[in-house]
């Protein structure tokens, strides 16, 4: 990565080949360290929610184990 600059409102474009990269989306949040005056970002990932479902037969297009599933914010 070559060198970003800070504009006049304390904001940081990070690169879109970057952010591709890293799949980071629009209105990803992060949380910022300071580790011996180095600034590091760190994405904040939300936890997971696990649900089930009661249904017993499911169609050809749903996962084969598709009674439990997991979901991100």
């Amino acid at each position: 990565m070559g060198k970003i600059r800070l504009d006049e409102r304390g904001r940081i474009l990070i690169p879109f080949r970057e952010r591709k990269k890293l799949g980071l989306k629009p209105n990803a949040e992060f949380e910022l360290v300071e580790r011996g005056g180095t600034l590091i970002l760190i994405p904040v990932i939300r936890a997971l929610a696990r649900v089930k479902s009661k249904k017993e037969e499911w169609g050809k297009e749903a996962f084969l184990d598709a009674g439990e599933a997991t979901f991100g914010e």
